[in-house]
């Protein structure tokens, strides 16, 4: 009898193993070469770079239209167009009004099938997915405690005040610890666990009292975000975030643990970025698909911590300003990787520059706003 149950059992066994694989692997076959961590070589980069392919042809998801049509007096706008296009390092310029492209430029040899290292923009992509995240109840609060999605980093901290870390000081940059922008990431070049490192910095300030620009911190929070989904950042955000808007990333930095970069080296093309871009001015909305929660759009685009400089504010993961009479969003990377929302306006802008020989860096934000400022507003509210 006992045999009899026995070999029952093992052919049970067997032919779940056999339903289960198949859709495993097909699972995993879905997802895109840049989630593939078996088949990757190992980088130890803090900021990586990959040779992202070509991206197919997405003209089939865009409407276009001509600046007069969408209410830009394109005359007005000139002036400006030509300033932008002198950069030598500028690689586009995309224009959207109304969920419209309006203008849309390549320069200095790119093309609309390149993918671009986004730099830390991707930390706004992020706020996305944990917004989405929220919404399928992975996470309850942003006073959730870091620890206990984390717990074995947690076990033995030498500064009990890391357990009191919340959710929220991470994505406000609120977090306290002693993180040198420009200069902490080269220390993790040779780091075996990034996320242990970035724990192990001393702590500034108590969490949640002031405002820390970290790229480091953001990768906590993809490590994070691994942990309570069961799912890379990289499988997540093609799943719940990227697929419904017709988006591949081509490229996305890992660390040695397998946790995908939270704040930069992520590739994707400036239509691509002009998508996301046009999910949040439509509050999350996609195709009649509420893509990230309206709610999440509105409190990660709020101020939620005073930063101390001349930008309005900071809210999870994006920049936030007024320019001329309007409140605008922007997502902000590293060598002029740019988007901006001006909601009010119906208005989405996406420029990006080159990495390589670009001794400009955040000239290229100021050259944003100027035009902005000077030339596409007025061609807007003007005559």
């Amino acid at each position: 009898m006992a045999k009899v149950l026995g070999q029952t059992l093992l052919i049970c066994l067997a032919t779940w193993a056999c339903l289960l694989g198949p859709a495993s692997a097909k699972a995993q076959d879905d997802l895109p070469a840049a989630c593939d961590l078996e088949n990757r070589r190992q980088q130890r980069r803090f900021y990586q770079r990959g040779n992202a392919p070509e991206d197919l042809t997405d003209d089939d998801l865009w409407r276009v239209s001509s600046m007069s049509e969408q209410g830009i007096n394109p005359a007005i706008a000139a002036d400006g167009l030509a300033r932008l296009a002198d950069s030598p390092t500028r690689q586009s310029l995309i224009l959207m009004r109304h969920g419209h492209i309006v203008y849309e430029q390549y320069y200095n040899g790119s093309r609309a099938a390149d993918s671009n290292n986004i730099a830390s923009v991707s930390k706004s992509v992020l706020s996305a997915l944990v917004g989405i995240a929220f919404d399928q109840e992975f996470f309850m609060t942003v006073d959730d405690r870091v620890a206990d999605y984390l717990p074995d980093y947690f076990a033995d901290v030498a500064d009990p005040r890391l357990l009191e870390l919340r959710l929220r000081h991470l994505l406000t940059m609120t977090h306290g610890l002693d993180w040198k922008e420009n200069q902490s990431e080269r220390l993790l070049n040779r780091s075996p666990d990034w996320v242990a490192d970035i724990l192990s910095l001393p702590l500034s300030s108590d969490p949640g009292t002031l405002f820390h620009y970290s790229t480091g911190v953001s990768h906590l929070m993809s490590a994070v975000l691994a942990e309570a989904t069961g799912m890379s950042a990289c499988e997540f955000a093609h799943r719940y975030l990227f697929e419904p808007l017709g988006i591949e990333a081509e490229f996305w930095g890992v660390d040695p643990k397998g946790y995908f970069t939270g704040g930069h080296s992520l590739s994707m093309t400036a239509r691509e970025l002009a998508r996301f871009g046009q999910l949040f001015l439509q509050e999350g909305s996609w195709q009649g698909e509420q893509v990230v929660p309206g709610w999440w759009v509105v409190a990660s685009t709020s101020p939620q911590v005073e930063i101390g400089n001349d930008y309005a504010g900071y809210g999870y993961y994006w920049w936030l300003n007024r320019i001329a009479a309007y409140d605008m969003v922007s997502a902000l990377g590293a060598a002029g990787q740019i988007l901006h929302v001006i909601p009010e306006l119906e208005l989405v802008m996406v420029t990006t520059h080159s990495f390589s020989n670009n001794p400009r860096d955040y000239a290229e934000e100021a050259e944003s706003y100027q035009f902005l400022w000077d030339d596409l507003i007025p061609a807007i509210d003007g005559p």
